[in-house]
């Protein structure tokens, strides 16, 4: 994963830290976003990953942020190896911290399946439920206010949820390319098929693609027998560079997403933006 410089500063919402209020450690700055707003003034969020620029895959977390852990009433982790660090932090620690393991208690899922969950809309509404059911157990007396904070970013998803439904009229049975799986989630929403699981797992886990499979992309693409292809543009590699110039010189769009949330957006807004391309691809722009 090529990414931008990386940077340790820890994004910290949310009020000063009074004695009363709940303490939330989030692996990934848009669940941290999720917590933080369902809490409002009642707790206080960190995410240990604030930066487009960290592989949260291979992130080695530091003595500080095991002193945030340790001093945390929750934690909240992606799961399904995509952040263990957090889990073996909490593990480690001598106090209890409960946590919200989102791959194993909100998604239910089955081992080695997308681990990229926060581009399933269902599974975000399901978290922030898991959210508010959580915290109104930490502080009874403030569930009212966490459930309506809850139906505000309800609301969101929804509105997300809506536009992926929308644009299944235009993808529904279509096939498409992806360099990644990376939103893998949104497109079985779609209901499209990905004619290259295997190269973009491949790409995914560092090995080298077959050259066969490889030529018969390229062939694909020449012959516009996708309806667009998909690149994680935080992946670079000469395979990869090779699958955008023959989609641009054929004329098959392209979509491109990103793993982490790019600065100054949030989680809306750039959900909103990759939405927005194949919006722009269903209009024939």
């Amino acid at each position: 994963m090529v990414l931008a410089a990386c940077s340790t500063q820890k994004q910290t919402t949310g009020k000063q830290l009074t004695t009363d209020q709940i303490r939330v450690v989030s692996s990934l700055d848009f669940y941290a976003e999720m917590a933080q707003q369902i809490l409002g003034d009642q707790g206080k969020v960190v995410s240990i990953i604030n930066s487009s620029g960290i592989d949260p895959h291979d992130y080695t977390p530091t003595t500080a942020d095991a002193k945030t852990v340790a001093n945390a009433d929750v934690a909240i982790m992606n799961g399904a190896g995509y952040d263990a660090w957090l889990q073996k932090l909490v593990t480690s620690n001598d106090r209890k911290v409960s946590t919200v393991d989102i791959a194993t208690d909100v998604r239910h899922l089955p081992e080695g399946e997308n681990e990229h969950l926060w581009y399933d809309f269902a599974t975000m509404i399901k978290l922030n439920q898991a959210l508010v059911k959580r915290f109104s157990t930490l502080r009874p007396k403030e569930r009212q206010l966490f459930e309506k904070n809850g139906r505000k970013n309800m609301r969101q998803f929804q509105q997300l949820q809506q536009q992926v439904q929308q644009l299944k009229a235009s993808f529904s049975e279509k096939q498409v390319m992806i360099t990644e799986p990376v939103f893998n989630d949104v497109l079985s929403a779609l209901d499209v098929k990905v004619v290259n699981p295997d190269f973009a797992q491949d790409i995914e886990e560092g090995a080298d693609p077959k050259p066969a499979e490889l030529q018969t992309m390229l062939s694909q693409l020449k012959q516009r027998k996708v309806a667009f292809l998909v690149v994680n543009r935080q992946v670079e590699s000469p395979l990869i560079d090779e699958l955008i110039q023959t989609a641009k010189k054929a004329g098959v769009p392209i979509v491109t997403v990103t793993e982490t949330m790019p600065p100054h957006r949030t989680y809306l807004t750039w959900m909103t933006e990759q939405l927005a391309q194949l919006t722009k691809i269903a209009k024939g722009a």
